[in-house]
């Protein structure tokens, strides 16, 4: 009997409200008579009877829940079978061998094989999968990875309301034809807008600049450009690779090639980033232009644009919907299941895979250090946080594709993981107490100290780098010098004290250690100029702005707690030579727009603080002193105290340039109190 009806409990000719009976003959007592299940049912039949049947509606779940059954199962069948056959070709030794078909009759069977997939739709039976033939999907091969044995893509499409079936009930349930399948939403209508496709044009084609400038501009970049943004490969992204790649990288690199070769910008570089910002606001808004070329262009604008964390984030945006993030763990995967003779003689097919994952994942661990940057020292809100160990990456620079950029890169990502987590744990609502606190940065040096000695023995003993060496070197060291600056800055901003004159014993043995790190760095950046200052200009602005934030920091450090009377003279000396090696690195050559404002702030800070120092030295009209009291240098004092450039409130979040220093006790500021210059 079919599953969508059944018999009444009674069979009869005369339908009772109460129970349904068959007549028995004359003089005989009536018998209830169960129904069989049959239609009509065996014993109406033999009483040559009428059986009145009803049917009893059924749960619209169960019905849903059976057209699933049946769906998935035809699918299911369909799949065995091109498995099946696929098997079959592969196993077969020569291709005389197997059945050959038109390009007619192939297309023929691809486009039945489509028709009869489009057709479950709303309303239409899938028949029970013994219905088809074997040779229907002959022509058309499908490999086993393609299929889905347990059904599961099904169940994340059907109803919320309805239970997920396990494979093992799935196949155990009958199968039945049902009239009534899963609703499919109907098809979208085409919408009555579109996204201009414009293609991007480079600046050579536009007749901007000549093909012998662009490649001036290009090899001006990668003189020295790169060593900031380490997310190119040298041998794969030449001139004539990226041209024939991507316009638009080809223009980011130009134009930041012209800013920094013409120094002062001028009219070529202002037509080419005019230009350039209207290219990424196409490659923005076009789903089809993305990339992994779009997302190092707008890698290379956001390090030397103002809209650096807007960009950013855009260029997050885009990497994760190219799921570059995805390329680390999977190049990690491959170079766990590979052996150590596996290494260095991969196959070709398989060393191309894993060089295009490990540009992909060179790039994202870009985006991730310039987002750890401008949310720890920029203020940007959080975005990207990786889990698990992060020295991990340091897997990868024993791949063959790896580049000596990638020592640098590696190393920052490892560097700013720990920022980040100091940031997290010190920011404004923090938990912690003094003592926490200090406790903290004590465990946070010997993070720093062991990720400073690794990288230090990774860099040395790499035989490849010898001509890169020193730059990376001093490098890692003014960055080591850097993190432990701001450490100890954020903890006393963290504890809520500003005023040095009551700071506790714990609170000032911070101050000098800040005061300690700001020094080195000072000491390394003009040590061998070479090395660190003349490169600077090719970077970015944040590296200017490191460069006079500790300097600027150190100078106020000195007055508001004095160590040698030799000292002050000697950072004079040391910042008129820090002036003198920025000038000639041209501040203004990645200043565009903005001027060479860093390097004006440090002239401002110097000359502040030589006036201070020649106040203190002045001496009076009753003869020479050493010490002037604090009435007489309070306007030297302050005018050096209280400078805190606009760019480091607005622009940068670098602490401690609000600290000063004013006596607690009455007695002491009416006193003959000085600052012991």
């Amino acid at each position: 009997m079919d599953d969508q009806s059944h018999c009444s409990p009674f069979s009869t000719g005369i339908e009772d409200e109460s129970l349904h009976v068959i007549p028995a003959p004359t003089g005989k007592k009536r018998i209830p008579v169960k129904c069989d299940g049959e239609r009509p049912c065996t014993r109406c039949q033999k009483l040559e009877k009428q059986c009145v049947f009803f049917e009893i509606p059924k749960d619209p779940v169960s019905e849903r829940i059976e057209g699933v059954e049946s769906e998935v199962q035809y699918l299911r069948k369909q799949l065995d079978e091109m498995r099946e056959l696929f098997k079959q070709s592969r196993s077969q030794p020569s291709p005389k061998s197997q059945p050959t078909h038109s390009p007619n009759q192939h297309r023929d069977r691809q486009q039945q094989v489509r028709h009869e997939s489009a057709c479950a739709s709303p309303g239409t039976h899938y028949p029970h999968p013994q219905h088809h033939p074997q040779d229907e999907f002959s022509s058309v091969p499908v490999p086993s990875s393609a299929g889905y044995p347990n059904g599961h893509q099904y169940q994340r499409s059907m109803p919320g309301s309805l239970p997920a079936l396990s494979p093992n009930e799935t196949s155990a349930r009958p199968i039945y034809a049902s009239n009534h399948i899963i609703t499919r939403p109907p098809k979208r209508k085409r919408s009555g807008f579109e996204i201009r496709d414009e293609p991007i044009t480079d600046f050579i084609d536009k007749g901007l600049i000549t093909l012998e400038c662009a490649v001036s501009y290009f090899n001006t970049f990668f003189g020295g450009c790169d060593r900031y943004i380490p997310i190119f490969d040298p041998q794969y992204d030449t001139f004539d690779s990226i041209r024939s790649r991507s316009s638009i990288l080809l223009n980011a690199i130009c134009a930041i090639g012209c800013m920094v070769e013409t120094r002062s910008g001028g009219s070529m570089s202002d037509l080419l980033h005019a230009e350039l910002k209207r290219w990424m606001n196409v490659i923005i808004q076009n789903k089809e232009l993305n990339c992994l070329e779009s997302v190092q262009a707008m890698l290379v604008v956001a390090c030397y644009s103002a809209e650096r964390s807007l960009i950013l984030s855009f260029a997050t945006r885009m990497a994760l919907d190219l799921e570059l993030h995805e390329a680390f763990d999977e190049l990690i995967q491959r170079l766990a299941l590979q052996n150590e003779d596996m290494a260095y003689a991969l196959p070709n097919q398989m060393f191309e895979e894993e060089r295009a994952l490990m540009w992909n994942a060179r790039t994202w661990f870009g985006l991730l250090v310039l987002e750890h940057i401008f949310r720890v020292d920029g203020g940007k809100p959080p975005g990207i946080r990786l889990k698990g160990n992060v020295r991990r990456c340091r897997v990868l620079l024993s791949h063959p594709s790896s580049t000596i950029l990638d020592l640098r890169l590696f190393s920052q990502v490892e560097l700013n993981i720990l920022r980040a987590n100091v940031g997290d744990a010190l920011g404004g609502k923090t938990s912690l107490d003094g003592q926490s606190i200090a406790d903290y940065v004590h465990d946070m040096k010997i993070e720093l100290d062991l990720w400073f000695d690794d990288w230090l023995r990774i860099i040395e003993s790499c035989v490849a780098a010898a001509e890169e060496k020193p730059s990376l070197l001093v490098a890692l060291r003014v960055q080591k010098c850097w993190a432990e600056m701001m450490l100890n800055c954020k903890a006393l901003r963290s504890m809520g004290v500003e005023n040095v004159a009551a700071m506790s014993t714990t609170e000032r043995t911070i101050l000098l250690t800040a005061k300690a790190s700001a020094r080195r760095h000072l000491r390394l950046i003009i040590a061998d100029p070479d090395f660190y200052l003349a490169k600077l200009r090719y970077a970015m602005d944040f590296v200017w702005a490191k460069c006079a934030f500790s300097f600027l920091l150190l100078l106020k450090l000195s007055r508001l707690i004095p160590e040698r009377d030799e000292e002050h003279q000697e950072l004079l000396e040391q910042g008129n030579r820090l002036v003198d090696e920025l000038t000639k690195a041209g501040a203004s050559g990645t200043q565009s727009g903005a001027g060479n404002i860093y390097l004006q702030i440090l002239k401002v800070s110097i000359e502040k603080y030589g006036r201070a120092l020649m106040e203190t030295q002045q001496p009076s009209s009753d003869g020479p002193t050493v010490t002037s009291p604090f009435w007489e240098l309070f306007d030297a004092q302050a005018d050096l105290q209280w400078f805190v450039p606009e760019q480091f409130v607005s622009e940068w979040d670098f602490p401690g340039l609000n600290l000063f220093y004013f006596p607690t006790a009455w007695q002491d500021f009416f006193g003959d109190f000085s600052l012991a210059m």
